[in-house]
């Protein structure tokens, strides 16, 4: 039975062998002469797509630098204002569009417009539409929204005086395409574009450089004859470049002979290397085999069952049970380990356990991982909309994102050789940690955020808003880095879903004050309350304010929750069945706007839409009731006789033929507001317009809202606003 398995084992595996020997061989000799050729075709293609790599590279890093340029360079915004400039400010500014265009790779010329003054601005002079060279170019582009990215080649010439030549141009608003107030072109010389490409692909000879529209970059070139093609993502440039020396990889083929006796040679040796190493293995398995027969033999017996007629077959069933259990217990350990690493990191992260660089060390070695770090980021990412996350997606479904979630970062980070750790705080936020080597700074780390938000925006169907924290010099400052990631990522209110936001974004000017949102609520239901349509200018108002407030999550829920209140306590004043109406339907709507929205601008779309059907509904509630329209009436007739000397409580009562008392009555109870408070408010708002905006004497103002002695007027406006009109009108005048 054993040489029966040994022969079998030898011959079994000896023609499989021959067959992948064979087979390779006929593979090599077969496609030998053709690959070398399409292999050295693949490296000429290979070394023209690093030329479009830097090519395109090249014209992002400009791209990059003139956009961060328009939004860091004090000077080069100086120039977008209407404020007058001296020639020294003119000479600063072209000081410093030279010293940008010294910092890019290839010749390029700069020039700036100004929308307001209809100027302008080189490195070497200053123009208006008349005089510039360029303005035919000029006014297409500035009139056309969409123009992106690199232009055509075209004709650029700055003055008559000027030599035109060849650029590609890119455009850029200032600061933005909706609220333009100029723009910004940078043009770059052709021919130095293909002069660096000739410089970077010297062997293959020149490359043929052709627009999206399939025309060539220099005239007397063109593409026919150039084998290898490439075109660009960045540009939608096409690059066309030959191919060279293909023919001396073919003189492979003429050793074929050789080849071949060589592999006859490999095959031989190779069976009888195969048949002592299948001899030499055989030893250990025969001396298994005969120490287990004994065992298989007395228990077969004692099953009566026949004993198997392979040895190995006992021995295949017992590693596989080994096998089994040390995969079971490899797999508890690892996770038992993942988890206490985990919870290691979360205590250090929270501050529930403070340890110092000496201990960390310690630790991170003990679990086999890396510890140094020059200083430690940290970023807090949160999935936006979370409540419509777990709605959408199962649990199992939820647990898979968060996965690629946390290993698409990590993939990121690792890829720039930095080191990465990362714990989920909550179920919706996601801690990492970066060991920070020399020169890695938040800018960098922003720049990390900015790729890996792409990513997921490109492959996931969901959003992360990100909070950079302040970068801590040791792991015992981690805790605080922790608590101002935390902080800026709750700032996602203000600057919206899928934002990074970094330290500087959130700090505050000197003096800066919060938004009082709760006192402009107030001001709006006020008006709301009395029917009155300037709620919704107050509620524009309001959400203004708030749109230019670092607001947090925490801010939007307590805004839903204190709003929720107001209207509960004003429609409890109303009729039972508005009163209804709110608790049932309009209140739960606020407070499930408070569990949903995240943002200022998803508070802009939905509250209003909210507020004015509730509006719509209790100005009919209060149209329907006879006081109300009663007193609407009396306060349109109030705004139209207010300059009637002697309109008062009884003129009023007689007219509507209601009594002095009822009248008072009814117009406190609907308007919230008494008789005379309200003739005041009237009378002494048309008096502060007049007094700001026309010059006519105080006597004729008086008069013309209801004074006949000038001194009653004075009297009354200065208890009003503790200032006599005259000096009033001297005051807010000159502020």
């Amino acid at each position: 039975m054993k040489l029966n398995w040994y022969y079998r084992t030898l011959l079994s595996y000896t023609p499989i062998f021959f067959i992948i020997i064979s087979s390779l061989i006929f593979v090599i000799f077969a496609t030998l002469s053709s690959s070398s050729r399409n292999e050295y075709r693949e490296t000429n293609k290979a070394i023209l797509q690093q030329v479009v790599q830097i090519t395109d590279a090249n014209l992002q890093l400009i791209e990059r630098n003139l956009s961060k340029k328009m939004f860091t360079g004090g000077l080069f915004q100086s120039f977008f204002t209407d404020t007058p400039k001296n020639v020294y400010e003119y000479y600063l500014i072209q000081k410093d569009l030279m010293e940008l265009s010294s910092t890019f790779p290839f010749s390029n010329s700069i020039y700036l417009y100004n929308a307001k003054t209809g100027e302008f601005l080189t490195t070497s002079g200053k123009y208006n539409e008349r005089t510039f060279g360029d303005s035919a170019f000029f006014d297409i582009a500035y009139q056309e929204p969409g123009l992106q990215g690199w232009t055509n080649p075209r004709e650029f010439t700055e003055s008559d005086q000027h030599h035109s030549e060849q650029v590609v141009s890119i455009f850029k608003y200032f600061p933005y395409p909706s609220d333009k107030q100029g723009a910004v072109v940078l043009n770059v010389s052709v021919k130095s574009i293909l002069d660096e490409l000739g410089r970077l692909n010297p062997q293959n000879g020149p490359i043929v450089l052709l627009d999206p529209s399939n025309q060539p970059f220099e005239s007397d070139s063109s593409s026919k004859g150039k084998s290898i093609f490439v075109q660009s993502d960045y540009t939608g440039w096409q690059y066309y470049s030959g191919s060279v020396h293909e023919g001396k990889f073919t003189l492979l083929s003429l050793f074929s002979n050789i080849w071949t006796i060589f592999g006859l040679a490999v095959i031989v040796l190779a069976i009888v290397w195969f048949t002592v190493v299948t001899h030499s293995n055989y030893k250990p398995i025969q001396t298994i085999a005969g120490k287990i027969n004994p065992y298989i033999a007395r228990r077969s017996e004692g099953l009566g069952i026949k004993a198997s007629g392979n040895e190995l077959h006992f021995i295949e069933g017992a590693i596989d049970h080994l096998l089994e259990k040390t995969v079971d217990y490899d797999h508890l350990h690892s996770e038992r380990q993942h988890q206490r690493l985990r919870s290691f990191y979360y205590d250090v992260l929270t501050g529930s356990r403070t340890v110092n660089d000496e201990e960390w060390a310690r630790q991170l070695d003990g679990f086999g991982l890396p510890y140094a770090y020059d200083r430690l980021g940290v970023i807090v990412f949160e999935i936006d909309h979370y409540a419509r996350f777990k709605e959408q997606y199962s649990s199992s479904d939820q647990y898979l994102l968060k996965y690629i979630v946390e290993n698409a970062f990590r993939e990121l980070v690792e890829q720039r050789k930095l080191c990465i750790w990362q714990v989920w705080v909550q179920p919706h936020q996601l801690a990492a940690v970066v060991h920070c080597a020399a020169g890695v700074g938040q800018e960098q780390l922003r720049l990390i955020c900015e790729e890996y938000r792409d990513w997921i925006t490109t492959h996931l169907e969901l959003t992360l808003s990100s909070g950079i924290g302040e970068l801590a010099e040791s792991i015992s400052r981690i805790e605080k880095s922790y608590r101002s990631a935390r902080l800026h990522v709750s700032h996602k209110a203000a600057f919206g879903t899928n934002a990074i936001i970094c330290p500087v974004m959130v700090k505050k000017p000197e003096g800066m004050k919060r938004f009082n949102w709760y006192q402009a609520m107030q001001e709006t239901l006020h008006f709301f309350k009395l029917n009155d349509s300037q709620w919704t200018a107050g509620l524009d108002g309001m959400l203004e304010g708030m749109r230019h407030s670092l607001l947090t999550g925490t801010d939007l829920s307590d805004f839903f929750h204190q709003l929720a209140h107001l209207l509960d306590r004003d429609m409890s004043e109303q009729s039972a069945e508005l009163h209804q109406r709110w608790r049932e339907l309009y209140r739960e709507e606020l407070l499930q706007l408070a569990l949903t929205i995240e943002t200022v601008g998803e508070l802009e779309q939905q509250l209003p839409p909210i507020l004015t059907r509730l509006y719509e509904e209790l100005a009919q509630d209060r149209s329907s009731r006879s006081n109300h329209s009663l007193a609407m009436q009396m306060k349109a007739y109030i705004d139209q006789h207010y300059d009637d000397p002697n309109l008062s409580l009884n003129q009023v009562s007689d007219l509507f033929g209601v009594s002095p008392k009822n009248v008072s009555s009814i117009f406190k109870e609907e308007l919230d507001i008494k008789f005379i408070d309200y003739l005041l408010k009237v009378r002494f708002d048309h008096a502060k317009r007049l007094l700001l905006e026309t010059e006519e004497p105080i006597q004729h103002i008086a008069e013309s809202v209801g004074y006949v002695h000038v001194i009653s007027f004075h009297r009354a406006f200065k208890k009003l606003f503790d200032l006599p009109p005259g000096e009033y009108r001297n005051v807010y005048r000159s502020s």
